[in-house]
């Protein structure tokens, strides 16, 4: 049997990678039961139980991804919400004094976790759409040795002058 070359087997690969972040969260109703949002959609990123028993499960895009879904389970385990997170009404919740874990539940896993020791910081970033075709960016610095967010940013990153703004 004739062998494939490698670069033939690493764009299938890297195909496969890019379609299996396209899942339709469209398809996706309130009620649906956990296992046929699981077959649809794939494992999430990351399961969140809370205490009343229900569950949020992430499906970030990132690291280069412009949308990170989150799907609510209720105790029954079936659908109650689906929401996407990278715009404008989630980021407005997001204040100083948050820790890692309360901006992490609000807006899924980062794109990009930078540490700058001279000032003592970490920086966290997103890359999403505003209105659907601008490209953003969106920064969070926390004081690493609190763990509390300190500020909050966005640039514009698709300028004509390539700078950000």
């Amino acid at each position: 049997m004739p062998k494939a070359p490698l670069g033939l087997l690493l764009l299938l690969l890297m195909l496969a990678a890019s379609l299996a972040g396209c899942a339709n969260f469209t398809a996706v109703s309130s009620g649906m039961p956990a296992q046929q949002v699981q077959a649809k959609l794939g494992a999430p990123e990351t399961v969140r139980k809370n205490a009343d028993g229900s569950e949020v499960w992430e499906y970030p895009g990132g690291p280069l991804g412009r949308q990170t879904y989150m799907v609510t389970l209720g105790s029954d385990h079936a659908v109650r919400e689906v929401h996407q997170v990278l715009n404008d009404e989630y980021f407005s919740r997001v204040r100083a004094g948050m820790s890692r874990d309360e901006v992490r539940r609000l807006l899924g896993r980062p794109g990009e976790i930078m540490v700058f020791g001279a000032r003592d910081e970490e920086v966290w970033s997103w890359r999403y759409r505003e209105w659907g075709v601008r490209n953003m960016e969106l920064y969070v610095q926390f004081d690493r040795s609190t763990g509390t967010l300190k500020s909050i940013s966005r640039f514009q990153i698709d300028t004509s002058d390539g700078k950000r703004k």
